[in-house]
């Protein structure tokens, strides 16, 4: 919307009053000169304009496209790889530009000139020499120009060995730009990927072979990005983030067919397919499905015979634990690519469509996609500075002051760090805190910024201060905590480095993230005291407590049938329940094992708990780990029944992190205490959202008679 006040301008509501020109602005008539011109620009990344604002001003779009980034980007490689090429590139077309100026204006002297001459030309000795001196000059010019645009080719095609490169960074910034639709919150600036991908370019391993060059510069750029906007997204987004990647990538080389993507996302039906062969195996929508497949999919022609012949084989396949793993009865497991396998997996195994969307990241970018890297801020303190904000993105019933706390402290930094909650009246007090500690060098952390709508205005004219003004002492870090909110100023977010604030995803990625958090330190601190007692109970039973915590949140995932409600467990949880158990080792010669149980179960964690049947199953589940003395000396203690999950025996921090890097990236419902049939429901939900998301950020495609594609 725009401002009403604008209006007299934009509707040009002129008027003349005694030979003056005059527009009406507000209560006060304005002198107004013809040569006005008036520009207007927004930040919305995909604004919708109405009718009536179309009419009264000229909408210009300048979003970048696909291609114009591509040629910036190869710009800025060609000209960290080659300075030379990109040098010469420059001259040449200053020189061309220069000499096509040069000619333009000897031909206009000429005419001039003509124009101008009286009686006989022949007789106009001037005009005669400028003829010839033209012709002379015109003639070097057209040289140098036709000498120019060869140079200019094998400049072009030297540069073009590096268009890979531009290409890949080109169909990442897409993929990112996309983001705020899923989240507010996920904001990335052009200028801040250019930088990144920049950066990329200067610190990739070095390499004369041009081919190896460039292979290592598009994988650095891929896992670069994917680790620097990964730690900004929510878990529920992240294996979405690098499926798109992934298919971005794989539909730019043309190994995903535009029918395939469309079959995967919006299905497809055959009504014409006939009865379904077995209907105790496939229903009739799945069997006018598989037609549709066949009708769509070149590579599946005949699978309906096929499937219609060998009923046995299919449902053998379709009703094994682990479709996704299993390959489809032949010839099909060699006749059709991956992804055209997870076509046919949505058929009849939906569900399972979560875990084939993971295997194919891993199988065409590698593991390292499928995995979130853990968020350690003494890693990212590198990348921060005075005028670049760090922002917590939180969930429910998180809270990043803690972290922050103890990595000031760590820092020596805890006297100079400065901590305000937002809230009514509160702007004013934080722009005398940030205003002071900019001078001082100090840290800010204004922390529930959605609380203080109404000042997010200031915000964002404090930080752009930062970049265009400067800041006195470079020590100054600004730390911002809120909740995803569409009131936080675009600038800032585009700008700042995001940060999310939850408990990762999966038994494995909560128990190394945990572990991170506590840090090496945490787990030696018990090695010296009463020979080797202290330490064996601390470590094995704070492993216990780990898994503990790992379990409750992850329970969480099941609805209703992991908890009556969703409580929100989070790390002030396990720090607490782990200061408890650490004065108990110290302090205690005989373990009181029933203190212990009740201050976790029913204080720590059962603080939230109000439910009495959830209470009842949170302390069921804390006996497991907190079973006495047989925990702390069984080296092979099981904490499930099929022993994938155990207390590992003692060893070094850099061991137990071996252990939790090999744990499997799937979690059975059974180190939940839950049946099998538990996670039918939830991996369907899991794979309708991805599924649903994705879909969502495609362009929409409209057919009929006059119509095209929008």
């Amino acid at each position: 919307e725009l401002d009403p006040a604008l209006e007299p301008i934009l509707m040009k509501q002129l008027f003349r009053q005694g030979g003056r020109l005059l527009l009406r602005l507000g209560e006060q008539d304005v002198d107004y000169d013809e040569r006005f011109r008036f520009y207007m620009t927004t930040k919305l990344p995909n604004p919708h304009y109405l009718p009536d604002v179309c009419i009264k001003a000229t909408i210009i779009n300048f979003m970048i496209t696909l291609d114009g980034l591509e040629d910036q980007l190869l710009g800025d490689v060609v000209r960290k790889e080659r300075p030379d090429l990109q040098l010469s590139m420059d001259k040449l077309v200053v020189s061309m530009a220069n000499d096509k100026k040069q000619l333009g204006e000897l031909q206009e002297k000429v005419l001039k000139l003509l124009q101008e001459a009286e009686g006989m030309i022949l007789d106009n000795e001037p005009l005669i020499n400028t003829l010839q001196q033209s012709k002379v000059t015109s003639s070097m010019i057209n040289k140098r120009v036709a000498e120019a645009e060869e140079t200019n080719a094998s400049i072009a095609t030297a540069r073009e060995g590096y268009r890979i490169v531009a290409t890949r960074g080109s169909l990442l910034y897409f993929v990112i730009a996309d983001l705020p639709q899923m989240d507010p919150m996920y904001q990335y600036s052009l200028e801040y990927f250019k930088k990144l991908f920049n950066y990329c370019i200067d610190s990739a391993e070095k390499s004369e072979d041009l081919d190896k060059r460039l292979s290592i510069l598009m994988a650095f750029i891929t896992d670069f990005m994917y680790k620097n906007v990964c730690r900004g997204l929510f878990e529920r987004h992240k294996l979405i983030f690098s499926f798109l990647i992934t298919t971005t990538i794989m539909r730019n080389y043309k190994t995903i067919s535009f029918a395939e993507w469309n079959f995967l996302l919006r299905g497809g039906s055959n009504m014409a397919a006939g009865k379904t062969p077995d209907a105790s195996f496939i229903t009739q929508v799945q069997w006018e499905m598989v037609a549709a497949l066949q009708d769509n999919l070149t590579s599946c022609a005949g699978i309906c015979d096929h499937i219609a012949a060998n009923i046995k084989d299919w449902k053998v396949w379709a009703t094994s634990e682990s479709p996704h793993d299993v390959p489809l009865p032949a010839p099909w497991n060699t006749e059709i690519n991956t992804f055209a396998t997870m076509c046919v997996l949505k058929i009849f195994r939906q569900e399972k469509l979560v875990f084939a969307t993971e295997k194919y990241v891993m199988e065409k970018l590698g593991k390292a996609f499928t995995e979130s890297p853990p968020v350690v801020l003494s890693d990212i303190y590198p990348d921060t500075s005075a005028s670049t904000p760090v922002i917590f993105v939180l969930s429910t019933g998180t809270d990043p002051t803690g972290a922050l706390i103890k990595f000031a402290e760590e820092r020596n930094y805890l006297n100079k760090l400065q901590t305000i909650s937002l809230g009514q009246g509160q702007g004013p007090v934080a722009e005398k805190l940030i205003s002071a500690a900019t001078k001082k060098g100090e840290w800010v952390c204004l922390m529930n910024c959605h609380l203080a709508v109404s000042w997010m205005g200031s915000l964002e004219k404090i930080v752009e201060s930062f970049s265009t003004q400067g800041v006195e002492d470079e020590m100054f870090r600004l730390w911002l905590s809120s909740m995803p909110s569409t009131a936080f100023p675009v600038a800032v977010l585009q700008n700042g480095i995001k940060l999310t604030y939850e408990p990762p995803k999966g038994m494995r990625a909560n128990l190394i993230g945990t572990f991170t958090t506590l840090g090496e330190s945490e787990w030696e601190s018990c090695v010296e005291g009463r020979g080797d007692r202290d330490n064996r109970y601390w470590k094995k039973l704070v492993v216990g407590l780990s898994f503990f915590h790992a379990v409750v949140q992850e329970r969480r995932k099941y609805g209703p049938l992991g908890w009556n409600i969703r409580y929100e467990f989070n790390t002030s949880d396990i720090l607490c329940a782990k200061d408890v158990l650490k004065m108990f080792v110290k302090k205690f010669d005989e373990m009181p094992w029933n203190a212990l149980v009740y201050i976790t179960g029913h204080v720590n964690y059962g603080g939230r708990v109000t439910d009495d049947q959830d209470r009842r199953c949170l302390m069921c589940i804390l006996e497991t780990y907190y079973k006495g003395e047989v925990v702390v000396k069984d080296d092979g203690y099981r904490f499930s029944d099929s022993g994938v999950y155990y207390t590992p025996p003692l060893g070094d921090y850099a061991k137990l992190m071996e252990y939790f890097q090999q744990l499997p990236m799937v979690d059975n419902p059974e180190v939940f205490g839950m049946h099998d049939n538990a996670n039918i429901t939830f991996q369907l939900q899991e794979t309708m959202f991805i599924m649903e998301t994705v879909l969502m950020l495609q362009p929409r495609v409209g057919g009929g008679g006059g119509g095209g594609a929008s």
